[in-house]
C-alpha cells in the first residue's frame, strides 16, 4: 500500500523556517533596543558635555561681573567640547547679561549643538548686587569725617 499525506521531512522544513522567522524578529527586536539604549546614552553624554560647559561659562560670567564697573557684551562662539573618547563636540556657546532697574544683573549661557539644535542646554544666574572693586574706600552718604583736633 503506498503511503498517501505528507512527507515526513516537510513538517520538520516548515518547523524550522518558522523557528528562522521568530529568532530573526527577536534578533531585530534586541538591536533595535540596544540601538534607542546606544542613542539615549549618547544623548545623555552630549547633554552631561554640555552641562559642565554651560556651568563653567556661568561661573566665569558671575565672577566677571561681581565686582562695580564689570561689563559683559553678548557674544555667541563656535567651538567643540570634549566627549570622552568619542569625538568633540562642535557647539555654538553663548553668553549674554542685562541689569534690571532695580539693579540685579542676570546672566544667560546657552549651548546648542552645532549638528543638533534639538540638543541644547540654557541657564541662567543672577547678581543682586555687585561689589565694589578691591581697595575701594567707601565714604557713607550723609556723614562727614571728624575733625582731627575735636575735644
Amino acid at each position: 500500500m503506498a503511503d498517501l499525506g505528507t512527507s515526513p521531512g516537510v513538517g520538520t522544513l516548515f518547523e524550522t523556517t518558522i523557528a528562522i522567522g521568530i529568532l530573526a524578529t527577536v534578533a531585530c527586536a534586541t538591536l533595535g533596543v540596544s540601538a534607542m539604549a546606544t542613542h539615549a546614552a549618547a544623548s545623555a553624554a552630549m547633554r552631561s558635555v554640555m552641562q559642565d560647559a554651560a556651568e563653567r561659562e556661568m561661573r566665569v560670567a558671575l565672577d566677571v561681573l561681581k565686582y562695580q564697573g564689570g561689563t559683559l557684551a553678548p557674544v555667541t562662539i563656535a567651538t567643540s567640547l570634549p566627549v570622552g573618547t568619542a569625538s568633540p563636540l562642535p557647539v555654538r556657546l553663548s553668553v549674554s547679561a542685562s541689569v534690571a532697574p532695580g539693579g540685579a544683573t542676570s546672566v544667560t549661557v546657552g549651548v546648542v549643538a552645532s549638528d543638533d539644535a534639538t540638543q541644547r542646554v540654557t541657564l541662567s544666574g543672577t547678581l543682586d548686587r555687585r561689589a565694589p572693586l578691591p581697595g575701594t574706600i567707601l565714604h557713607a552718604q550723609g556723614l562727614a569725617a571728624a575733625p582731627t583736633g575735636a575735644p
